[in-house]
């Protein structure tokens, strides 16, 4: 799967330096609730959604960022897709089943799932993608008037890379910073 994806970071850094060693890494703190990531600790994209860029940048960076387009290519044996493989989401909801099992797992995210994996060296993939479904909801729309079914033509989709080697991350390049002062 080839994917645009964009990343956005502070804007304190030189832009130069950033191409060169972006992106940023963002670390999963377990028991800091506000160091939780949603798919735990690595690099982070919204999947072609430069406003979920833009609004990342304004709710997280004083709205001085800049925002990075990166070319990924995540290959089906690599890719941990809980936003479109059914085989992969239903392997995960049947993992986090078994896990409930233990009291100490009863509040857990999908970030710490994914990080137990991890540490139990249970976790064979380099990228994770999800969907956020708690944003848009003016990009629903009903599949046939006056029923409920509907879809979101806009969903926001979340991808972590647990590396950022070159075979993933085909190119990273600055394409926008604010504020814009020129």
């Amino acid at each position: 799967m080839k994917i645009i994806a964009h990343h956005t970071c502070s804007s304190d850094g030189d832009i130069n330096l950033i191409e060169l060693n972006g992106p940023f890494l963002s670390t999963h703190v377990e028991n800091e609730p506000n160091q939780y990531k949603f798919l735990g600790t690595g690099y982070y994209f919204w999947d072609n959604n430069l406003g979920m860029a833009h609004s990342h940048g304004q709710n997280n960076y004083k709205r001085r960022y800049y925002i990075f387009e990166a070319a990924l290519t995540l290959d089906e044996d690599i890719l941990y897709d809980l936003a479109g493989n059914r085989i992969d989401m239903i392997n995960f909801q049947e993992i986090i089943n078994k896990l409930q099992a233990f009291e100490e797992t009863k509040n857990w995210g999908i970030a710490h799932y994914i990080e137990f994996l991890k540490r139990q060296g249970m976790f064979p993939y380099r990228a994770i993608r999800a969907i956020d479904t708690s944003i848009n909801p003016k990009e629903i729309f009903n599949f046939v008037p006056d029923r409920k079914n509907f879809t979101n033509l806009n969903p926001i989709f979340i991808v972590c890379l647990l590396d950022k080697e070159n075979d993933l991350i085909k190119s990273f390049k600055h394409i926008k910073t604010f504020p814009n002062n020129g």
